[in-house]
């Protein structure tokens, strides 16, 4: 399986070799996004009906994206270094 997904994309490997700074760069753009998402649409002045307003569905939609996006990337990097913490527990 293993093989296969590597035959398939080698361009894993080098993703793989360089997470640490992978997962910086995607929790600096959720970073961003969060700025985006969550605590620019509630410094705005925009009116009720608004595609700006906190309470569009847009705004509503936005937010919801982003946190989802955050708990994927919380559990991407939790079973990543749980997983090679146990690799080095278990050899």
């Amino acid at each position: 399986m293993v093989a296969t997904v590597i035959e398939i994309a080698p361009w894993l490997i080098v993703v793989g070799r360089h997470k640490g700074e992978v997962f910086l760069g995607v929790g600096a753009m959720l970073a961003l996004n969060y700025w985006l998402a969550i605590v620019r649409p509630r410094r705005m002045n925009c009116k009720p009906g608004e595609v700006c307003h906190v309470d569009s569905p847009a705004m509503r939609f936005s937010r919801y994206v982003f946190w989802v996006s955050a708990g994927i990337y919380a559990a991407a990097v939790a079973l990543n270094y749980a997983a090679l913490w146990w690799v080095r527990v278990q050899s």
